[in-house]
């Protein structure tokens, strides 16, 4: 159903989903006709919170995928936090001069509860993708446009992250308007498979790399092989059994041989003052008797491993960026790149398909492994572009 601009909408010529939209907006709004929506974060505090949020790190796919074709239709684009914040609104300038007047600008709060039925908020209480025009809106103050909106989610965790929003004129809920926001959104939540603290947590980088890291977007700091290895054990056994270790089982598996439990107190009070005086660390300490983590890490061997478990082999390949904190040699780490290593392996030999394959093979430990090539050839089309560069490098 579409409003006519002329022609007030009445409780009965709403959908149900706007009716109930709207039976909530009278629960928090007395008067829709004064209602405005309210600006409760000012620059300073802005600016900061742009910084540390998840979707700052995907900011360009927005910008090139909706904010330029919005801005040449004369729309706009805001991108909100899950309680319906706006913290990006960028577009064509004419109409954020006209938006502003309405508040809709970055600061203002644009959930149900702060202005009633709008298309961000609608998008936030439901869970779905939304469209409202003009006077569908609950407040007056938001009358004189239409928007359309989704939700955006952690890929990880399914979390609530955000909304994004098209507003404008009639452009903005045009059939096609609410699947471009999605396949943005769609877009947004691949990049930030890969990218660090999402969840905001700080994440454990070990795979792949010769200088393991720890922390996230706004803070991170490299790690010493040594504390690498401890808290990747540390971390690996929170998320499996989370019994912690005693000094001479960790000793074992970082030394390889008993009696160096003095040697490990003497690293792990030097791994814990590396972890109360970092802001990468964020409040992630190392408990005793036995030793454990005092917070969750997002660490990316651990997430390979859930990916797996789920069955989504693409997301682990994403995630995996080579063997597990190659440079050790601690037997509590190679048990676990064995672990996880294969674990990968076998999942795609099972049921991986061409392209994960070719994927997998490009690993340089996977450079030999003539059981996964063949693999590949069988599943792969013959008119597939992949196939001549495996055949060839098979030949190599």
């Amino acid at each position: 159903m579409k409003a006519v601009p002329d022609e007030p909408c009445t409780w009965d010529s709403l959908p149900p989903v706007l009716r109930e939209s709207w039976y909530r907006s009278s629960q928090f709004l007395q008067n829709p006709d004064t209602s405005m929506a309210p600006v409760e974060l000012d620059d300073e505090t802005l600016s900061a919170y742009r910084q540390e949020h998840p979707l700052q790190q995907v900011l360009p796919i927005f910008q090139k995928l909706l904010v330029q074709p919005a801005a040449q239709a004369g729309l706009l684009v805001a991108i909100g936090d899950a309680e319906g914040r706006l913290l990006w609104v960028d577009g064509d300038r004419h109409a954020l001069r006209q938006a502003e007047n309405s508040a809709f600008r970055a600061g203002a709060t644009w959930s149900e509860q702060a202005i009633g039925t709008s298309a961000p908020g609608l998008a936030l209480a439901t869970g779905h993708g939304a469209q409202v025009h003009q006077d569908e809106h609950f407040a007056y103050s938001a009358h004189r446009f239409s928007c359309s909106a989704a939700p955006i989610r952690n890929p990880h965790t399914g979390a609530l992250l955000g909304v994004v929003d098209l507003t404008g004129d009639e452009k903005a809920v045009a059939t096609h308007s609410l699947p471009l926001i999605q396949a943005a959104i769609s877009a947004a939540e691949a990049e930030l498979k890969v990218l660090p603290a999402v969840s905001g947590l700080p994440q454990l980088i070990t795979l792949g790399t010769y200088r393991p890291q720890l922390g996230g977007a706004a803070a991170r700091e490299c790690l010493s092989l040594r504390h690498a290895e401890i808290l990747t054990l540390l971390s690996w056994d929170m998320a499996h059994t989370g019994s912690g270790y005693g000094a001479q089982e960790l000793a074992e598996l970082v030394y390889g041989e008993s009696g160096h439990q003095v040697a490990m107190r003497a690293e792990m009070v030097r791994l814990r003052k590396q972890l109360r005086s970092s802001p990468a660390a964020a409040g992630v300490d190392v408990a005793s008797k036995p030793y454990r983590l005092t917070a969750a890490i997002d660490h990316d061997a651990v997430a390979v491993l859930t990916a797996l478990t789920a069955g989504d082999r693409t997301a682990a390949l994403d995630l995996y960026g080579g063997s597990l904190l190659p440079a050790s040699e601690a037997p509590g780490i190679l048990s676990i790149r064995h672990h996880l290593a294969a674990a990968l392996r076998e999942s795609l030999l099972d049921d991986g398909s061409a392209e994960e394959l070719f994927r997998y093979l490009q690993l340089p430990e996977a450079i030999e492994d003539e059981e996964a090539a063949y693999t590949a050839l069988r599943v792969m089309p013959i008119e597939s572009p992949l196939r001549a560069a495996l055949v060839a490098r098979m030949q190599a």
